[in-house]
């Protein structure tokens, strides 16, 4: 291979690996279990109340429009096609986040969650992106399948964008990390090791100059 072919196709996987700025993992139970996150159960008891537009709050299921998530108790937040639960559905945070997790109750093919940062995408997972076979079918872990959205090298997002193509995208017990107030700390400000070098070189240089001129 060429080195502009080898350049060129490291630049492609570079580019691929920036553009997926987020991760997941899928945990059984209904609430995060992750330390010092917040969460919104949407009921009268929760530990935050999220800005969130879009969608409808349930307490009991309708049929053909939203259906309790396994593990959901009290109001759950559905984004669906019909029974005034349009989309799309977004959660404001005001504190720049690094992790948000959430209950999801029947993944489809259909549902879209995606994160991003001042109006810029950091990441997007349909359904079929996190569940296989994402068929709507609920209870695929019985105490509810959590799923937990990592932003990866240094990223932060401040919205949450919920997007299904049909009945439903039915959620609940929404987490975020850092709690409001909390200062998020930005990977990306940490020097790399081309950096450290840069700087002992120049740490050097001036030891080297300033040397020169007692002697002169």
């Amino acid at each position: 291979m060429s080195p502009i072919k080898a350049f060129a196709a490291a630049a492609v996987v570079l580019a691929a690996a920036q553009a997926h700025a987020i991760s997941f993992t899928v945990s059984e139970g209904a609430f995060s279990a992750v330390n010092g996150v917040a969460t919104d159960t949407f009921d009268a008891d929760a530990t935050i109340t999220l800005n969130v537009t879009g969608g409808a709050y349930f307490s009991v299921n309708v049929g053909g429009v939203s259906a309790r998530p396994p593990g959901s108790t009290g109001q759950w937040w559905s984004l669906g096609t019909s029974g005034n639960q349009g989309g799309p559905g977004l959660v404001h945070l005001d504190t720049p986040a690094s992790y948000y997790g959430f209950l999801w109750g029947s993944p489809d093919i259909y549902n879209t969650v995606s994160f991003l940062y001042n109006g810029a995408l950091v990441g997007s997972f349909t359904g079929s992106d996190v569940f296989l076979p994402a068929t709507g079918k609920q209870g695929a872990i019985a105490g509810g399948q959590y799923v937990n959205f990592w932003a990866d090298g240094g990223e932060q997002f401040n919205e949450v964008k919920f997007i299904s193509g049909g009945n439903a995208f039915e959620t609940d017990n929404h987490a975020v990390f850092p709690r409001a107030g909390i200062e998020l700390f930005n990977a990306a400000v940490v020097p790399e090791p081309e950096t450290y070098a840069l700087m002992l070189a120049g740490l050097c240089a001036v030891g080297f100059m300033s040397r020169h001129r007692r002697r002169a």
